[in-house]
Order: structure tokens, then sequence, then C-alpha cells
């Protein structure tokens, strides 16, 4: 992002501390650069304590499901994930959000670390959330605060990795959940990861998928485009604008799935446009922007892959899969894998 300042840390309580790599001024100063250059990326969305507030109630909204289904996957396979989890790897998952789908992660491995020595009450692994909002970060924290793990969360990108790694104890099991990973382009995210992941380290990740047989694509792009285009996505992506005056009649919110080509063929992924309709001006600190009528701002994306696609990204770029669990209609998926040294 190179946008880190100084790195600062605060002590949470006896057992927990917070390292600031990305500071609440150093996502400001994104923000307005962002927008004077007419772009909104994904992850503004999540930021402040209207990021934290905006994000739980999408999720728990019945038009979008994908965190949710996710997550019902990880729970019904947990016990069968730990079998390939080595004890003594600490914890680390970026994107963190609210932490429930690792603080189930993280107490399968502390009952499957005290299995091994049960009369110590400890275990010897230690938890990492990560994330660009601290109020998320915070969250992850206190749902865990009971667990017998050294504790140490970090505010800041994925980008950052090489910094945010001087933090953690290794081997760790490197996590990116809650679909978290289809938001940045393939190629990328596996090459960072396999950049600063070591020879022990595991990387473990989910994805809401595109099923494979032509009929069913067509039915998963039908729902798709209605669970990222409904009122409560809108909203959640018009946010950032919306905090600074303008209202949803200042613009429209137009989203669209394409196919686009990539080193393995053609992979499905979302558009996001708002588009101005009238004259406005937002003040971001000391600081006036102004948009016409007509401008657009671009947005994030999010990718929607077949199981294959996401496998042959793995191979190309390096790791090899230890484990696999699809969910029956293989529109989810969960991985484990390593990089091929």
């Amino acid at each position: 992002m190179n946008i880190t300042g100084k790195v600062e840390s605060r002590q949470v309580s006896e057992n927990s501390e917070i390292i600031v790599v990305t500071s609440k001024k150093d996502i400001e100063e994104k923000f307005r650069q962002c927008l004077k250059n007419h772009e909104l990326p994904d992850y503004l969305l999540y930021t402040g304590a209207r990021g934290t507030k905006n994000w739980m109630e999408l999720d728990r909204a019945e038009t979008f499901p994908v965190a949710r289904q996710l997550k019902t996957l990880l729970e019904r396979n947990l016990e069968s994930i730990m079998r390939f989890i080595p004890t003594g790897m600490s914890f680390v998952s970026v994107g963190v959000g609210d932490g429930e789908k690792e603080k189930i992660v993280l107490e399968a491995l502390v009952r499957k670390n005290l299995a091994e020595n049960p009369t110590s009450g400890k275990v010897s692994i230690s938890y990492y959330p990560i994330d660009i909002n601290g109020e998320f970060v915070d969250l992850a924290l206190e749902k865990v605060e009971n667990l017998p793990v050294g504790k140490k969360g970090i505010v800041g990108f994925i980008e950052d990795m090489a910094t945010l790694k001087k933090n953690w104890r290794l081997p760790v099991l490197f996590c990116i959940l809650g679909n978290t990973f289809c938001n940045y382009e393939p190629e990328f995210i596996l090459q960072l990861v396999r950049e600063n992941l070591e020879q022990e380290d595991l990387f473990f990740f989910d994805a809401n998928l595109l099923p494979t047989e032509d009929q069913e694509v067509r039915a998963a792009r039908k729902s798709i485009l209605g669970a990222y285009s409904s009122r409560e996505n809108a909203l959640f992506n018009m946010y950032p604008l919306l905090q600074y005056g303008m209202v949803p009649e200042d613009f429209d919110f137009e989203l669209s799935l394409a196919n686009v080509k990539s080193r393995i063929g053609g992979v499905y992924r979302t558009r996001k446009n708002l588009y101005i309709l009238k004259d406005t001006e937002l003040a971001i600190g000391a600081e006036t922007i102004s948009f016409r009528k007509g401008d657009v701002i671009r947005m994030g994306f999010t990718y929607k892959y077949t199981y294959d696609q996401i496998t042959a990204f793995l191979d190309i770029c390096g790791f090899d899969i230890l484990k696999a669990f699809l969910s029956e209609d293989r529109t989810n998926a969960i991985i484990l894998a390593k990089k091929r040294m």
C-alpha cells in the first residue's frame, strides 16, 4: 500500500497486545487519494466504526449468504481439517473481521495441542488476527480472551506482509477466510503469500465458487448477481460516501459479472461502479473533493472461480494442495495448501 507510517503498539491485556502498522490517519489519507482518482477500493468499505457495523449487518442479511455458507462448511469439516495441521503452529488470519470463524479454528487448535500435554493447561501457540480496521482486531481478540494462547493483533494491509510477519512466531497456519482471497488478483495474492511463507508454514483459505456444469453456472451467476446487487450490498458499497453527506439519490450503483482473460483461460469477475448523478463536494479532513454529474467511481471486484480454476492457479504459482473440502453443490471450498519447494 505504501502508506505505512510509524509502527506503534499497545497492550490490551496481560496476555494480548495490538501492533498498529497502518493507522487511522494512513487510511484517511488513502481514502482521500483514492477518491481524487475516482476510485473506491473495497478495503475502504470496512474501515472505522461504521464500517464494522455495516459489514456485520450485511453478513447477517438473508440476501448476502456468502460468508455464512463458508463458515458452515468450516464447521462441518473442522475435525477433518485439524488432522492435517501439526501441533505447535501459530495461527495468522488476515481480514479477520469480527473473528468468529477464527475463534472456531483456534478453539480446535487448542484442543488438539492440549491433547498432547493435557496436564499443562497451556499450549505453545500464538494467535495473530490481522485487519485494516482496528475495531475488528479488538473484537477478534475479545472473542478468544479466555483461550490459553499468546495473542497479538495487528492492524495493517496484507500487502505489507513482509513487515507483518516480523511480529509472528513460526511456523504459522496462514489463513485468508471469508472469501477475502477472491477480492485480489489471483497471481498477485498467491505470489505475495508464497514469498512470505517459510518451508514449514501452511496456507489455509476459502472461496465461494462457480459450479462446473453450464446449467448450474447460469443459475449460480443469477444468484451471484442477486446477492451482490442487493439493496443491502449496494448500501454497504455506498457507505463511505454516505458518511460524508451524500445520499443514495446522488449516485447509481452498478454491478456486473464479466468473463476476463487470465493465464488459465477465462474467469468471472464482478465489476462495480458508482455513477455520480449530480454535482457535489465532499469535505474530507481539511480537503474538499469535487465530483461532477457523469463522473464514475471505480470500485473493487470479486473473482468467481470454479474449483478447477483455483487449483490451476495454485499449481502455476507453486502451491501443492494438502487437502480440499467442497460443499455438495461445489459452490464453496476450503483449501489447505503448502508452497512447493
